[in-house]
């Protein structure tokens, strides 16, 4: 999916706020979180594939709140909720809609509880995730604590880590990654696109501010107030906001529907069964469950790996370190990007991603070695073309995705090479091809010939 174009609103105070439409359907609008960017979020793969299938069945609206990403800063007094559901009103105006679905998101649930409560005529269905309750019904999640739930954090821890996320903003997103996103512990690919949108939402000290004012949001009694159809979901294992306050709020809610999915992420999006968040909200919304089936269709695999990532972060340092790989992920994306294709996903201190085409991919591959190397990052591809599995996760498997991973194993180092199908299909184009010989690949049946390729 191509990242929608940025639009702003404009509220009642002068402060213009950003957000993004895309899809077809009926309306629904997203009530982020505490840290957004919403041009950063559209470059991640696991915002793109959440995003795209959300869109196959509604038209969707994500924004940044004011104080934070694309939007305009408050100044002052931190805004209370009440001041900040305007931002969900001043954008449904500037679209039209006079009612949509309203989905929620942690902070954002918030939001969305007291706008449907004051606003029910604009509500056709709310939809709320791993959401925030109202001071006044906190202590009512003890009587709601099942085994194996994640233990209850107290305010004052709550917020003393995310002051440790503040004195590592920017540089160090491990913290954040550990306390909401432990599933991808150790995804380093991850932590470095995470750092990236933190310097991209807010600088530190307007994140405190941020921080500051979600522990002063107070939607009342909100929820009982709501008398629009509404979905309450909640990972069981949520560190960031017990799972026992979805709980006490499908009790307050009268007619909600409670789910609870597996898992310990509170940015729900990014798990391995991410499906078993969005699929909901989907049938919710429209009635109708999307289906999960995959899909052959013809595709050049791309693999990418950096060479010496080992000795060259002993070399430069953690830090330095840290920066390089950064601009390898920004400048391999946006090539990628430009050239057509899209990212599967990251590999270790490499990424896999698909092309219709295979010179789109070649021509992509050797730009990637060739700007890399400016910024001292030497890496190798490899790739192969042939029938994938496209699954509606917008992972990818089959013969032809492990014969491209084969391919760049072999590599030489800052070459590009792929299998003699590309050869094959490219003779007489722009490429010039090197027979590197036959070669036994792990795991795949007989001798493959592979040639490395540069421009004409």
């Amino acid at each position: 999916m191509e990242a929608p174009d940025i639009r702003y609103a404009t509220t009642s105070g002068g402060l213009r706020l950003a957000y993004q439409v895309w899809g077809e359907g009926p309306p629904f609008l997203i009530a982020p979180a505490l840290i957004s960017n919403i041009e950063v979020h559209a470059e991640h793969e696991f915002y793109q594939r959440a995003r795209t299938l959300l869109g196959k069945h509604m038209t969707c609206v994500e924004f940044d709140k004011r104080g934070i990403g694309l939007s305009d800063r408050f100044e002052g007094d931190i805004p209370t909720l009440d001041e900040r559901i305007e931002d969900i009103e001043v954008i449904m105006n500037d679209l039209g809609w006079e009612s949509a679905h309203l989905g929620g998101i942690s902070e954002g649930g918030a939001m969305a509880q007291l706008f449907a409560a004051n606003h029910p005529e604009r509500v056709e269905t709310l939809t709320l995730l791993n959401s925030m309750i109202s001071p006044q019904y906190r202590r009512r999640i003890f009587d709601h604590i099942e085994p194996g739930d994640a233990p209850i954090m107290r305010t004052k821890d709550q917020y003393e880590l995310f002051l440790k996320v503040a004195d590592n903003w920017s540089t160090d997103a491990s913290v954040q990654l550990e306390f909401e996103v432990p599933s991808h512990v150790g995804n380093e690919a991850l932590a470095r696109w995470m750092a990236r949108l933190q310097r991209f939402a807010a600088t530190p000290n307007e994140f405190v501010k941020q921080v500051n004012s979600i522990f002063a949001l107070d939607a009342g009694d909100a929820p009982e107030r709501i008398v629009c159809p509404t979905l309450i979901m909640h990972v069981k294992g949520d560190r960031v906001l017990n799972v026992g306050g979805s709980r006490v709020l499908n009790d307050l809610i009268e007619g909600s529907k409670y789910v609870e999915v597996e898992g310990v992420d509170h940015w729900a999006w990014m798990m391995p069964n991410w499906r078993d968040v969005v699929d909901p909200v989907i049938e919710f919304a429209t009635g109708t469950r999307p289906r999960e089936q995959g899909e052959r269709r013809f595709a050049t695999v791309l693999f990418t790996d950096i060479v010496n990532s080992t000795s060259s972060s002993e070399q430069l340092g953690d830090t330095r370190w840290h920066d390089v790989l950064d601009s390898h992920d920004r400048i391999s994306r946006r090539l990628i990007s430009e050239a057509g294709g899209r990212v599967v996903k990251s590999t270790g201190d490499g990424l896999l991603a698909v092309f219709d085409m295979p010179s789109r991919a070649i021509d992509c591959s050797l730009d990637m070695c060739s700007q890399l190397a400016e910024i001292g990052v030497q890496i190798r591809a490899g790739a192969h073309a042939g029938e994938i599995e496209a699954h509606d996760d917008d992972d990818i498997s089959g013969f032809a995705v492990n014969l491209a991973a084969r391919v760049e194993q072999e590599t030489d180092n800052g070459e590009v090479w792929v299998s003699s199908t590309i050869r094959d299909m490219l003779i007489g184009d722009s490429f010039d091809f090197t027979d590197k010989g036959q070669h036994e690949l792990k795991g795949i049946d007989d001798t493959w010939g592979l040639f490395s390729v540069a421009r004409s």
